[in-house]
């Protein structure tokens, strides 16, 4: 009998410890590719990186040293192409200090639906985005393309995450977040706020 309810236990805290482990990754890998829950923050920021001269050519070689990426402002917009929220900084913000975030509203404070957007950060490097959906995890888990129960979802919207020149890279990502513990909850999962 005392076999029987060790065993039992070490089967529920390897459940509960996988559960944990699948939330986490599946969150992260959601955040990487732009899906995020209905109501979630969604973080962002700019990454300078200069190569070095090794590779094919000589990247420092009479190449003066990348200058730092100032943020100019950014913007959401839906599917459609219209803006539903931007930001226009006063002055150019330096991109390594800087992080944005948007709380899935639009310009008056309006919720968004679930649905395909984009991101769009003006920098001194250009103009950087990245296509982010919208979803509802109450309603069967949507995924980027195809029927479930939250009806027809589409992802992609021909972005631009990078910028590269000469030896000098700006990159647009994502964010991740801390996972809420109600996601931990193998009673309220998918559905916690």
């Amino acid at each position: 009998m005392k076999k029987r309810f060790v065993w039992g236990s070490a089967v529920v805290i390897g459940v509960v410890l996988l559960a944990i482990t699948a939330s986490a990754t599946a969150s992260a890998f959601s955040t990487s590719y732009g899906r995020y829950k209905l109501g979630e923050a969604i973080l962002f920021r700019i990454e300078d990186q200069q190569r070095g001269s090794w590779g094919w050519g000589c990247c420092n070689c009479c190449q003066p040293a990348c200058t730092a990426t100032q943020v100019l402002g950014w913007r959401i917009a839906d599917a459609s192409g219209n803006v539903v929220y931007s930001v226009m900084h006063d002055l150019p913000v330096v991109a390594s200090t800087w992080q944005g975030s948007w709380s899935q509203v639009n310009s008056v404070g309006i919720a968004v639906a679930a649905a395909s957007y984009t991101l769009y950060v003006d920098t001194s490097a250009g103009t950087l985005s990245r296509c982010l959906y919208l979803y509802n995890p109450c309603c069967g888990g949507c995924g980027c393309w195809g029927w479930s129960g939250c009806g027809w979802s589409r992802c992609g919207c021909g972005q631009q995450a990078t910028i590269t020149n000469c030896c000098c890279t700006t990159r647009l990502v994502f964010v991740q977040q801390q996972p809420t513990s109600c996601c931990f909850s193998l009673f309220r999962w998918p559905c916690c706020p």
